[in-house]
């Protein structure tokens, strides 16, 4: 057996489908399911039971999958101590990242940053709600995430590093009759339609959290701030933004009007979220360190 082989088996094990341990693995389908029987033939154990529609894994592969769970961590690791000894960051770094406007968050300039220091560490940035982004990084496809804390920290194999918190404020068409008023209340707000994330965002854990004790009707989803704001602008809805956020885009359009809420606080928390720091490569720590100091300067 190699160790390639018990990636294959460990990839399998966690996406029940050859067709999704292939493409996470980067490997065609009919070699990774060769690599899996091979493995198994030299343990002498069927570790998979296979249909036409499904993989599952046997009484055996159930009994040692922690053992090449501990396996693969291990070997992870020593890579992590043998950049540590070297002095020398490179390899790859697989970032998470719900949609942070440059107003929270500049990450242009924090990624130039760290492209500055390490320059031999590729970077690839992936998006999406907090909930997917947060389930990535338990599963180890991403290094690190950056994230709506608004959200189940079930994973605890993660460590959770508070960014920065910001108070939601409401977006609503300035011909509004509410928008005469300087707050509005949440009882108010849940009488009109609403434009919001979809579940699964941070943003969106926060605003159900705000209304769990008054209905309001979600008219539209969207994944974009941009798009929330333009919707609003054509009397579709209200929404709720982080206050920076809403200011940068609405303060200078005569459209739009912002107001406080009032009757429960909402706000938007954001976390840095990580593998426990003895599971991290190096080029993680570094990335972190990036982002600590990054926020300081700003």
């Amino acid at each position: 057996m190699n160790l390639q082989q018990l990636h294959y088996v460990v990839a399998l094990a966690e996406a029940k489908s050859f067709t999704k341990a292939a493409e996470s693995s980067f490997v065609v389908q009919s070699a990774l399911s060769q690599q899996v029987r091979k493995f198994e033939e030299e343990l002498g154990v069927t570790l998979f039971e296979r249909t036409t529609r499904s993989v599952s894994l046997t009484p055996a592969g159930e009994a040692l999958l922690p053992l090449m769970h501990q396996v693969v961590a291990g070997l992870d690791q020593i890579k992590v101590d043998a950049q540590a000894l070297s002095g020398i960051v490179t390899g790859r770094l697989t970032v998470g990242m719900m949609e942070v406007p440059s107003e929270s968050l500049d990450v242009a300039t924090l990624m130039a940053t760290f492209h500055s220091r390490y320059p031999d560490v590729s970077v690839t940035l992936r998006s999406g709600g907090s909930d997917v982004l947060l389930t990535a990084t338990r599963d180890r496809k991403l290094d690190a995430a950056i994230v709506g804390s608004n959200v189940s920290r079930a994973a605890d194999q993660l460590s959770f590093t508070h960014l920065f918190t910001e108070s939601l404020i409401a977006v609503i068409p300035c011909d509004h009759p509410l928008a005469k008023h300087r707050t509005v209340s949440v009882t108010e707000l849940a009488a009109l339609p609403f434009i919001d994330f979809p579940p699964g965002y941070g943003l969106r854990h926060e605003t159900d959290r705000g209304f769990a004790e008054v209905p309001r009707r979600v008219a539209f989803e969207v994944t974009r701030v941009d798009e929330v704001v333009h919707f609003v602008r054509q009397n579709l809805g209200v929404a709720l933004l982080p206050e920076s956020v809403a200011r940068t885009r609405a303060d200078t359009d005569a459209s739009l009007a912002l107001r406080p809420v009032t009757g429960v606080e909402m706000q938007r928390r954001v976390h840095l979220v990580a593998p426990q720091s003895h599971l991290r490569s190096a080029a993680c720590q570094a990335f972190i360190a990036c982002v600590h100091e990054h926020l300081a300067s700003h």
